[in-house]
């Protein structure tokens, strides 16, 4: 009886806890993977920090064209940035449902394997 009760302990107690500290461990990851928070604090930066220089005087065609060439830069950024953050979103959500399909699978597994033997000896 013993060993039922160790059995029973280590399947619904011990491997469970492992399984939310792996999860755990897959959300953390995600967020250093996809550097959320550089990205929060950065996200209106130009992308790859290119920046055009207005130059030295007042020539209003440069000027405008640095202006609009910033901005674009700028926009680009934000978009890459933003789409950057979704996937992030999408793989913490991932991690979430599998993770816990997982844990609902494994911990109701025996109950179901047992449910299943016992219909089986009906239909014999």
């Amino acid at each position: 009886m013993n060993t039922a009760i160790n059995y029973f302990y280590w399947q619904l107690l011990l491997t469970p806890k492992k399984i939310i500290s792996r999860i755990k461990t897959f959300l953390i990851f995600g967020l250093e993977f996809f550097s959320v928070k550089e990205t929060i604090l950065n996200i209106f930066s130009p992308w790859k920090r290119e920046i055009i220089d207005y130059g030295k005087g007042f020539n209003i065609e440069r000027y405008i064209e640095a202006i609009t060439s910033n901005i674009i830069s700028r926009v680009i950024g934000f978009v890459m940035r933003l789409f950057l953050l979704a996937f992030f979103i999408v793989y913490e959500i991932a991690v979430l449902i599998f993770g816990t399909i997982i844990l609902i699978l494994y911990t109701t597994y025996p109950f179901i394997a047992v449910g299943l033997i016992i219909i089986s000896f009906k239909y014999l």
